[in-house]
């Protein structure tokens, strides 16, 4: 009985020991990716040492591959030259049988392709083939379990679904009466309907005082009935567009009392820096 505890006991004491020099070689791991590259965003420090440990050997492997690695490349050129037909010379048969053949070539090179607005498999197909397998980016770093992902909209931006998607998030906001929002979605400087400029913190707070004004927001519900852009590519993208709809929420007081807002929206946007923010904007019972 004596021989176990001691044995259990000495093994306790084992673990504890390799524990502490994990600890010790994860910090020392940090320190090295710190100064060799800046340090890394987001933390691990919550990450069991033997987790942790793991998580820093693969980005500090990473950081070292990829600052000796970065050369410009074709897609093609990283998935070895594959030859596919065009999409318009294959039958469905034909098509099927080498959109499977390329489906494989990028899962055996861990690539993913994602499209946010719904595309037919021939639409994809030929984007792929004929498009991204020219692009050129930095030689791919694979390491066991990473995925190099990619998206459509990232080479053919969708301007109508980013204001339409910027529109629904607003509308949500309102609803909620968060003023979170106005720091991810507005400009920093809002124009009022008398011309008057406010910054972003002013329209914060006035924001704050009319949503603080009502203890909640029921029966809220809005359509979109229009969405338009203009761009003017002379330098870096820059544009301006619009969302109008109709709206309808009730505003109800502490005493239970409501009171219904219905009618017209309308959100003014300007393209900046690939990003679509709302500058000014028209809301039934705010502009009152």
């Amino acid at each position: 009985m004596k021989e176990s505890i001691f044995s259990n006991e000495n093994e306790e004491f084992l673990n504890l020991e390799q524990t502490e020099q994990l600890r010790m070689e994860n910090e020392v791991l940090r320190l090295k990716i710190q100064a060799q590259f800046g340090g890394m965003h987001g933390g691990s420090e919550e990450l069991p040492p033997e987790i942790e440990n793991q998580f820093l050997k693969q980005v500090l492997a990473f950081e070292e591959s990829y600052t000796t690695k970065t050369k410009k490349v074709k897609i093609s050129e990283m998935l070895g030259h594959p030859v596919f037909r065009k999409s318009e010379e294959l039958n469905d048969a034909e098509f099927e049988s080498e959109s499977e053949r390329l489906a494989a070539l990028l899962k055996s090179k861990s690539i993913s392709i994602d499209f946010i607005r719904e595309r037919d498999d021939r639409f994809q197909y030929k984007f792929i083939t004929e498009e991204f397998f020219e692009y050129e980016t930095d030689l791919l770093i694979s390491l066991p379990g990473m995925m190099h992902c990619f998206c459509y909209e990232e080479f053919h931006p969708d301007h109508e679904m980013d204001i339409e998607n910027r529109t629904k998030e607003f509308m949500n906001a309102w609803f909620e009466r968060q003023t979170e929002f106005a720091n991810y979605y507005l400009s920093d400087a809002f124009i009022q309907p008398d011309g008057k400029v406010l910054s972003l913190e002013e329209l914060k707070v006035k924001l704050r005082d009319f949503f603080d004004s009502w203890s909640s927001f029921e029966k809220c519900e809005f359509r979109i009935l229009e969405i338009k852009f203009q761009l003017q590519n002379d330098r870096e993208p820059y544009g301006l567009g619009h969302a109008e709809g109709m709206v309808r929420y009730d505003a109800i007081l502490e005493s239970g009392k409501r009171k219904t807002f219905e009618g017209p929206f309308k959100l003014y946007l300007s393209l900046q820096y690939e990003w679509w923010n709302i500058f000014y904007f028209v809301m039934e019972g705010f502009n009152e």
